[in-house]
């Protein structure tokens, strides 16, 4: 991507990890295009598994034909509870995390309405919200005493400074924002011509002897993307069932942390690099779908979804660095050769910060297809299984913004990313008003080729229980999912270092609904 304006991406992105985090472009429309199935409670405890089965809310997400099989109205409200876990390892030392969140998945209104005009039998209108991605987490990880033996950021600073010079970074008297900028100000890295007058000074130094520092991250991240839902199903002779609906999703993304080095010997005694990163989007779909009742024990379900365009995506980023010195001094002149003299602040202490709306732009995600089964064993309980088609290498990204060149982007997503089958089934077991279900749920790995010998594939494990009577029904719905990832704190020529981390996420959800 080319980039006139605000900060390039070799900055934002540079902390940003494979998986819920986004490094560049690329990976930031593959966040928004691996989407979890949603729905309610009930939903969940079947391993998300829904495009054949119908009477459920969250078929105005899924497969709108589902609404066809309401024969009355209802309303419900979805309150869940999520506990993430991650562990690290990076340079041998493993490092482990958590985080809470309290939500609201979900929640919806059906309205019925008898039709009695020849085989049409009724029509169901819905609106809901339904929450497609959960991003809270919270992850850290440290080298050990050993530290990083091979590199420091402050490399990956010389390198993305090499050759450019110390005016490159000012613009009429005005800081452009780069985390170059940053270090440079911080005196981290500086021109040749500083130590050797006669230098080039587009060739970069640093006066930081030492090779091998201690690296510590915490990142901690909240935010999810949701979708209000309206949709309308039609019941055909209790035989075939017809559905469709708009979509408005809402994507809403915060990312904080701290990057910290430290060293055992002077002059410099450490830095922190803390970021503040969001992304905030809308964004417009549609969905069609069918189910279709074969025989009175079995019936099929077809939907096909849209590619969901983000028309308003807005990305702000802030950062400070901020560097400890050993007692330096400031001289209001150019450097003499071999002589270090620096501006400190209290402490010994150089802080400088970047406040930029990074870009405005267009996303466009997938196509999504499913088609699936659901098998009824008498009055007992249901089988059902879908599969889920989604090429992610047809992400599109558009430029709202005078300056941003997205070719290079568009290009990444095409070889990077690959079409997948993501898997879901589950089961139901009835006994007079009670329920309980089981389910499972595979989403393969998205990437074309293995991204640092990790499989990006995300696995589910889901149970739950019901009750209904005439009036009202309560679901609980519990599921473990689990994914590795890697994350690159920094991109170095030789030896980029990778942190390899393990993921596991715990959500429990209850449903309740009331028949109007």
């Amino acid at each position: 991507m080319k980039k006139n304006v605000g900060l390039g991406l070799s900055g934002i992105f540079m902390f940003f990890s494979i998986g819920t985090i986004a490094q560049s472009y690329a990976d930031e429309a593959l966040i928004f295009g691996r989407t979890n199935t949603g729905g309610s409670a009930r939903i969940q405890g079947m391993g998300g598994a829904q495009v054949a089965l119908g009477g459920d809310y969250s078929a105005a997400f899924s497969n709108p034909a589902g609404l066809g099989f309401f024969n009355r109205s209802e309303a419900t409200l979805s309150l869940g509870q999520n506990f993430y876990k991650s562990s690290a390892d990076y340079f041998g030392a493993n490092s482990k995390d958590s985080r809470a969140n309290f939500n609201v998945p979900g929640f919806s209104v059906v309205f019925h309405s008898d039709k009695n005009d020849g085989k049409l039998i009724s029509g169901n209108f819905a609106i809901s919200l339904t929450r497609t991605n959960n991003f809270n987490q919270n992850f850290t990880y440290q080298t050990d005493q050993n530290g990083n033996p091979y590199n420091s950021l402050i490399d990956y600073f010389l390198q993305q400074s090499y050759g450019s010079y110390p005016k490159d970074f000012y613009n009429n008297g005005n800081s452009y924002y780069s985390l170059q900028r940053l270090a440079y100000n911080s005196y981290l890295i500086g021109p040749q011509n500083e130590i050797l007058p006669k230098a080039d000074s587009s060739i970069w130094h640093t006066y930081i002897k030492e090779p091998i520092p201690l690296q510590h991250e915490r990142r901690q991240v909240s935010g999810a993307q949701n979708q209000v839902n309206f949709a309308y199903g039609l019941n055909f002779n209790d035989r075939v069932y017809l559905g469709g609906g708009i979509g408005l999703p809402s994507f809403n993304y915060h990312s904080k942390s701290t990057y910290s080095e430290s060293f055992s010997t002077g002059p410099l005694f450490g830095f922190d690099l803390s970021e503040d990163y969001s992304i905030k989007a809308s964004g417009i779909n549609a969905t069609i779908g069918t189910i279709i009742r074969a025989q009175d024990f079995v019936q099929f379900g077809f939907s096909i979804a849209t590619p969901t365009y983000f028309y308003d995506v807005n990305d702000n980023y802030n950062a400070t660095l901020t560097a400890g010195w050993d007692n330096y001094r400031y001289v209001d002149t150019t450097y003499q050769s071999h002589t270090t003299v620096f501006k400190v602040g209290k402490n010994n202490v150089v802080r400088d910060s970047i406040s930029q709306l990074v870009a405005n732009y267009a996303l466009t995600t997938p196509w999504r297809i499913k088609g699936g089964a659901t098998i009824f064993i008498k009055k007992h309980g249901l089988i059902t299984a879908e599969v889920e088609k989604v090429n992610y290498s047809k992400g599109h990204l558009t430029s709202n913004t005078e300056g941003l060149d997205f070719a290079a982007d568009n290009s990444d997503i095409k070889s990077l990313y690959r079409n997948v089958f993501n898997i879901r089934l589950g089961g139901e077991y009835r006994y007079n008003k009670f329920r309980i279900r089981a389910g499972y749920s595979y989403m393969p790995d998205p990437y074309a080729a293995i991204q640092n010998n990790v499989d990006n594939s995300i696995t589910g494990y889901t149970g739950g229980l019901g009750y209904r009577s005439d009036k009202f029904f309560v679901d609980l719905g519990v599921s473990l999912t689990q994914w590795n990832s890697t994350y690159v704190p920094y991109h170095i020529i030789v030896n980029t270092p990778v942190v390899k981390v393990q993921h596991s996420s715990t959500a429990v959800m209850v449903t309740v609904g009331f028949n109007l």
